[in-house]
């Protein structure tokens, strides 16, 4: 027998309360924010730092464009980013060009080509060298011929400053250029100073390290500043960039000393490596910063880096903070290899710059992402230049009348390099060796070279190498 069905209640049952509508909030619209005048320079300074950033904003729409070049914009996002990134390197490698003087650190599309950053040295730019970059300048020298002078030369605009040597300066080994202000950001339309050190034999036959100062606001160099260096050794010509730390720069010198100049007391003070890596070769340390932004000094050994930091607590004036492994950051080394050498740091990026066989290799020291910038050696002399980038101030790298190239042959040039069949990379050898060794038959069809300055990745035929020269 089935159950009775429950009785429906008679009449309507009590009615619901209706919710209350949400407050309407003003929420702004991203085309209302982008239409603003107001808010719109904001947003566009938080764009990253790249090369790219900006110009590819400034295609979007003409009032873009005028906004994103203009020189308030461009002071303000400048001063938003306080660092600027690193986009490549200079070096001291002759590779046959003007423009071969330049390594991009950045993949397309932020890359800049070298032609952009053309050295602006005349007929004998081979002769001259760089000595530094910072700021968003960089320093060269031309340390023979009948000028024997220093020029400060701003990448991006083109903008440039000669000044003759010191009467009573040397083989000028070491320099720097610093700003006037201060700042660690490029601010290249305040003054700067340039600091130029060499070495000489003083009246006791004990070395010396001697400096002089050149103000770009009077135009003149200072008197000589020297302080005794007794164990500086002067044959080798080896050179790495200084190192910026407070309002002092510091120059690893071969021999395991480092040289100090304080550019507010103006002052040279000679510092003692720590003990453990007293012995090591040059090309083995490099002077970095560490956490607190104080002077330290790196070691590579085959797996690893080793960083010390001064310590007036220590008998040695020095103790080993840390030590990074390599592992993962660099191609496994095959059995044989040379040793490792350290060639520059970057001081806002925190990025030290390692050569292996496999080339050279940016290794930021915090993250401990690197990335193969080109094939390079391990003496090879870098200086990273960093800056931001932008289009509007970059020059084409035209030359004017006095910076017409000279003719010098490079088909003698040793600066290719290749890879045989088990996977070795061989080099740098001139083309015209190339040639004879694949006259003889010792290459096979379709060989492959690349220049010191660029990566295998960029490699091309032997026959296009020599068409090109």
């Amino acid at each position: 027998m089935s159950e009775p069905e429950p009785e429906q209640p008679e009449g309507p049952g009590p009615e619901l309360e209706p919710e209350p509508e949400p407050i309407p909030r003003f929420r702004p619209s991203s085309s209302s924010v982008l239409d603003s005048d107001d808010l719109l320079p904001g947003v566009l300074r938080r764009l990253p730092p790249r090369p790219a950033s900006l110009p590819r904003a400034s295609l979007v729409c003409r009032r873009w464009h005028h906004l994103v070049t203009s020189r308030n914009f461009l002071r303000e996002f400048r001063e938003f980013h306080r660092a600027p990134p690193v986009l490549g390197l200079f070096h001291n490698t002759y590779l046959g060009a003007a423009d071969r003087r330049f390594v991009a650190a950045v993949a397309p599309p932020d890359r800049i080509p070298g032609s952009l950053f053309r050295i602006p040295c005349g007929r004998y730019h081979r002769s001259w060298r760089f000595l530094d970059c910072h700021h968003g300048r960089a320093l060269l020298l031309c340390p023979m011929g009948p000028r024997r002078e220093v020029l400060v030369w701003d990448p991006m605009t083109g903008a440039r400053r000669r000044a003759p040597l010191p009467p009573d300066a040397g083989d000028v080994r070491h320099g720097a250029v610093l700003c006037s202000c201060g700042h660690v950001r490029d601010c290249r339309s305040s003054q700067f100073q340039v600091v130029l050190v060499w070495f000489e034999l003083g009246l006791t036959h004990l070395r010396r390290a001697v400096a002089a100062v050149y103000s770009s606001e009077s135009g003149a160099w200072s008197h000589i500043i020297a302080v005794q260096a007794p164990f500086v050794s002067t044959a080798s010509n080896a050179s790495k960039p200084g190192t910026l730390a407070g309002n002092a720069v510091y120059w690893l010198i071969p021999g395991s000393l480092v040289l100090e100049f304080d550019a507010v007391t103006r002052n040279l003070a000679m510092i003692s490596v720590p003990a453990y890596t007293a012995g090591s070769l040059y090309w083995q340390c490099q002077l970095v910063l560490t956490d607190a932004k104080e002077l330290g000094l790196a070691m590579v050994t085959e797996i690893s880096i080793k960083l010390w930091k001064r310590d007036s607590g220590n008998a040695c004036g020095w103790s080993m903070y840390s030590s990074v492994q390599l592992e993962g950051c660099l191609p496994p080394r095959k059995w044989m290899q040379e040793q490792p050498s350290l060639l520059g740091y970057h001081e806002e990026s925190n990025a030290i710059f390692v050569w292996v066989e496999a080339g050279v290799f940016m290794i930021q020291l915090e993250s401990m992402q690197s990335r193969l910038l080109c094939q390079g050696a391990s003496n090879f002399e870098i200086y990273p230049f960093a800056g931001f980038y932008n289009r509007g101030d970059a020059i084409a790298g035209a030359p004017g009348d006095d910076d017409v190239d000279a003719h010098w042959p490079t088909a003698t040039v040793n600066m290719w390099h290749y890879e045989d069949l088990r996977g070795d990379s061989h080099g740098p050898y001139s083309i015209v060796s190339l040639q004879r060794w694949s006259g003889n038959g010792f290459f096979t069809e379709g060989f492959n070279v690349w220049r010191t300055d660029e990566t295998k990745e960029q490699a091309i035929p032997l026959t296009d190498a020599m068409l090109s020269l």
